[in-house]
Order: structure tokens, then sequence, then C-alpha cells
């Protein structure tokens, strides 16, 4: 038995990645009303309700996130397919721009998986920047461009890449001198060490209370490496992500505060310009790194 396949699925695709209906109008060069009417019949041929739609907000239901994560499994299963032939036929070649977040992660996680992109494809040279300026992706000719965070409205195509759950921590030496912590808001009264993030959410993980903490840092510096010594040190606490303080709060060296208020986690996008004539070296990459994160996820 042959099931039809719906048309609309890369539109709906592009409306969940760019969280909007206006912004996947512009990624696909048409009208934001086009875009809701293919939606529209997409839900009406399924027979299913894929997105909850509001003036400010925009969610997947149950099935349109189910829907979601097969549907971009499968269509980057077949972009992959295509890329395999196409690269059988002719090999890849020519230099990629990549702007990206550094420290541990740039290091120690993208780059190793650059590295054998390269060992794979050997006429392929990468030009790795690790500032940490906003780069306009388009104005300094960068390829690709990988942040973590939330990200600022913007015109390119964002994949999501890996997520990274984010701990409270602080040196024992530095808490047996220091008040006792019992909600967020007694951070008020410690030293904080922070980076690029001027604002800690908490979410309560009993009663799904939440509370906003301004952050004023004693030691402000959006170098990580830094940010962990410090707060090994004893200089204060820090919010850091996972993979910075996994082995710390294993091995007793750092102490994970206020457990039961979860902080967000991060996300690491990829980001790439919308033109239909992206190059096929890019292309591959894209798909190479999505595939090795799914790995590592696993």
């Amino acid at each position: 038995m042959s099931i039809h396949l719906p048309e609309g699925i890369r539109t709906f695709l592009a409306v969940v990645e760019a969280h909007s209906f206006s912004k996947a109008a512009e990624q696909l060069n048409i009208s934001r009303a086009r875009v809701s009417q293919i939606i529209s019949r997409l839900e009406k041929d399924m027979g299913v309700q894929l997105l909850y739609r509001s003036t400010r907000s925009l969610s997947l239901s149950p099935a349109g996130d189910t829907f979601y994560q097969l549907s971009r499994q499968g269509i980057d299963q077949l972009e992959h397919a295509v890329l395999s032939a196409q690269n059988a036929h002719s090999s890849i070649s020519g230099q990629i721009r990549i702007n990206a977040v550094g420290g541990l992660f740039g290091e120690e996680i993208l780059a190793p998986i650059l590295v054998r992109f390269m060992a794979e494809n050997p006429e392929i040279e990468i030009d790795l920047s690790f500032s940490s300026t906003r780069e306009d992706l388009i104005e300094a000719q960068y390829d690709l461009v990988v942040r973590m965070g939330i990200l600022p409205n913007s015109n390119l195509i964002g994949r999501k890449l890996t997520s990274y759950t984010n701990h409270l921590v602080a040196s024992p030496n530095y808490l047996k001198s220091m008040s006792a912590l019992n909600s967020p808001k007694d951070l008020l009264d410690h030293a904080l060490i922070n980076g690029s993030v001027r604002r800690w959410s908490f979410t309560n993980t009993s009663n799904e209370e939440k509370y906003e903490l301004p952050v004023q840092g004693k030691l402000k510096c959006s170098n990580g490496h830094v940010a962990k010594l410090a707060t090994l040190s004893g200089a204060g606490i820090s919010r850091q992500p996972a993979y910075y303080v996994e082995q710390e709060i294993e091995s007793g060296k750092l102490i994970e505060i206020l457990p039961q208020w979860q902080l967000p986690p991060s996300d690491v996008t990829l980001l790439y310009p919308q033109s239909r004539n992206i190059s096929l070296r890019v292309k591959a990459l894209v798909h190479y790194l999505i595939e090795a994160f799914k790995i590592s996820n696993d």
C-alpha cells in the first residue's frame, strides 16, 4: 500500500526552524499569506493540527512535533543521498570560511569534526575564526556561522546542532565561607561570575515557579576557560554548560547549586545564507556537521 506524501513539508520545516511565518516566507521568497495557506492545506490534508498559532507565539502540537522530527530526518537523509551521489561524480574542493563560538566547544568539540571533514575531503580548505563578535554573515563573507544561546532575528537559515544543559556551580571553599542558598533570590548576596548572559532564568522543577535574576558580575568575562578557573579558585558562582563542568562536579571540585531550580539549556545553531546557489562544498559540510552531532547525541 503506497502512502501519498502531502505537499508543503519543506514549507512546514521552514516555519518551525524560523519560529515565524514571516521569516519563513522571506527565506522561501514567497508571501506570508502563501505560507499560511500552504500550512493550512497541509494540516487539512493530514487531518491534524500541526502548529498552535497566536498573535505572539508559534509552537508545535504533539502531532506536529513528531511530524517535524521525522520529516526533518527524512529530508536530511534524502539530501545526504543526493550529496553522496554528487560527491561520487565530482570531489568537492575549495575554501569554506567559518565563524564560530570558541572556548572549549570550539577547540575540543567543533574543531576535531572540521579536521575529520578535511581529512575525508583533501581538496577542502577551512578558514576558522573564533572571534566573539556578532559577525554579519553576508557582510563578513563567512559561509557558515556557529552560535550558542538565543539568536537575534535573522533571515539566515538556522539548523540546531545540539543542546547543552547549564549548571550553577561554585567551589566547596567558596560555599563554606558564604551564606546558605535556598532560592535564586539569595544569589543577590553572592559574588557572581558572568559572561555574555545578562539575566539568569530559573524554573523550579517541583512547582514550575519562575525567577529572572539580573546579573551584576563581580567578574565579567566571555571566555569560558577564565570563568571556570575563577570558579574553581573560589572567586564566586558561575553558570556553566555541562561540557565545561561535568567532570569537576563528579569529582567534587565544584558543587552544583540550587539543583531544584533549572536553568534553560543552550542550543548550538548552525547558520548559513538562504541562497539557492549555496556551493556543494558548503552543503556537504552542513550535512557532515548535522550528522556528526546527531551521532554524538545518541
